[in-house]
């Protein structure tokens, strides 16, 4: 029999019983979509799991502190120091993109006719671009970079017109732009603006430094880069040493009057037994499945690490019990599915044992016999996980529209409050339940499918 003809015929004789044909696609139908749904629910939820851990910073960055300085790990080896040497070895770390060191300087800036405090952000230019710091204006930190920087999206909120009366104040505008204006920076607070009656003055004069902006951040939702400047590592090691000898040469005569900006520790060389190195190093993943791994290696050192990964698996496992309870739904509706096809299937065999008798006597042969029973199974899979997929995509559809959420509806980000999915089908999801429901219905049909292709012939031929 050519396989044209056993398509037309395992057409006709699912139509031939078309009630039947149309329950047992029914329950294939339902099956799938079950599981579909159930796993998009899943999905989705790790999907809003992963926009939420993203608040917190950028999934793939972690931030290493040298808090636990001379101290020791838990099975009692000494934590090395957090410096060059290290780094390198973080370097090699599988999955790690770029390592760089942090230092933050807090100082007072001059732009145009406007003054404000500061926090600036070093770090090394060879690393900025594996950062992925978004820029919306000008260009990023390049290497050969001196007293150049980059200046967040809200830093403009930091200044105001210290000419303005002291009862009106008078900030800077949103469209204030860095890149135009004459930039200086100084470590003495009182920079930029008349000092109140009565305050004392510093002995040493701070000299102002001359900064340029060559870019502008785009809006990110994370402080550090909203609301400080980057600048190269180097150079902001240099303004800290800088910063420190005009403190020294000020200190003891200062009274109060001078308010002194106060940088995170920088390496150091001293002794007296401390872990010395840098206080904060940030290290990149190349991408998000690396990140746990790194994370382990660093930690195993001893080294206290920050990460928006660790977040996102504290989620996933509050609610991995009920996505596996999800999963199993799912399952148990296709399994209920395909004990429904075998049972057609058997069914149809009992009603046409005659007819099979028929098709053997007139020279069909055996495999014709059981391809002929798997087609129909395949049929009722096909038509089944088609209008599964396509029930899918509606009650997904409905769930998003109606807001129905297991968790969470809404999160606040850069852009404004955005609203999180309930359910979540990826084509893959879908074109695997296509192609796996056929493949369920012929592993459902094959053993009626054997029982149609054993039947005796003389049994087959007095059955009434």
């Amino acid at each position: 029999m050519k396989l044209r003809d056993t398509l037309i015929l395992s057409i006709k004789n699912l139509w031939r019983r078309k009630l039947r044909t149309i329950l047992t696609i029914m329950g294939v139908m339902i099956g799938c979509c079950a599981i579909v749904v159930m796993l998009s629910l899943g999905i989705a939820m790790e999907r809003n799991f992963l926009i939420q851990a993203s608040q917190y910073g950028d999934i793939m960055l972690i931030r290493v502190f040298n808090w636990n300085s001379g101290g020791r790990t838990e099975d009692g080896k000494e934590i090395p120091p957090l410096d060059d040497k290290m780094l390198a070895q973080f370097e090699q770390i599988k999955g790690v993109k770029a390592v760089t060191p942090v230092i933050n300087l807090y100082v007072k800036m001059m732009a145009g006719k406007y003054v404000g405090y500061v926090g600036i952000t070093g770090i090394k230019t060879e690393a900025f671009k594996y950062l992925d710091i978004p820029i919306a204006e000008g260009r990023p930190l390049e290497e050969g970079d001196a007293d150049h920087m980059v200046v967040g999206h809200y830093v403009f909120q930091n200044f105001y017109n210290p000419k303005a009366s002291r009862y009106r104040w008078e900030p800077a505008p949103e469209d204030f732009d860095f890149m135009k204006e004459k930039l200086t920076i100084s470590w003495d607070m009182n920079y930029g603006e008349k000092p109140y009656p009565g305050m004392q003055q510093p002995k040493v004069k701070a000299k102002p430094v001359n900064v340029k902006a060559v870019g502008k951040i785009a809006q990110t939702g994370s402080y550090e880069y909203d609301y400080n400047v980057i600048m190269p590592f180097e150079t902001v090691v240099k303004y800290q040493k800088e910063m420190e000898k005009w403190n020294k040469q000020n200190s003891g005569g200062s009274g109060g009057g001078v308010i002194i900006s106060k940088a995170y520790p920088i390496p150091s060389t001293g002794g007296n037994g401390e872990n010395k190195g840098y206080d904060q190093v940030i290290v990149r993943a190349a991408n998000m499945d690396d990140v746990p791994n790194i994370l382990e290696t660093i930690q195993d050192y001893g080294y206290v690490c920050d990460s928006p990964i660790q977040a996102l698996e504290y989620m996933k496992q509050q609610t991995a019990g009920l996505r596996q309870i999800l999963l199993g739904i799912g399952i148990m509706s296709f399994i209920i599915a395909s004990i429904g096809i075998a049972n057609t299937m058997y069914m149809s065999i009992y009603e046409r044992t005659r007819e099979i008798g028929i098709i053997k006597v007139i020279g069909a042969r055996l495999r014709d016999i059981r391809k002929l029973f798997m087609l129909e199974a395949w049929w009722i899979g096909v038509f089944g996980g088609a209008f599964g997929v396509a029930l899918s995509y509606l009650f997904s559809f409905l769930l998003n529209k109606f807001n129905i959420n297991l968790g969470n509806s809404e999160i606040w980000t850069p852009e404004g409050i955005v609203k999180l999915k309930s359910s979540y089908i990826p084509f893959m999801l879908a074109a695997g339940a296509f192609v796996f429901s056929p493949i369920a219905s012929l592993a459902a049909g094959f053993l009626p499918s054997r029982r149609a292709m054993r039947l005796s012939v003389m049994k087959a031929i007095r059955q009434e």
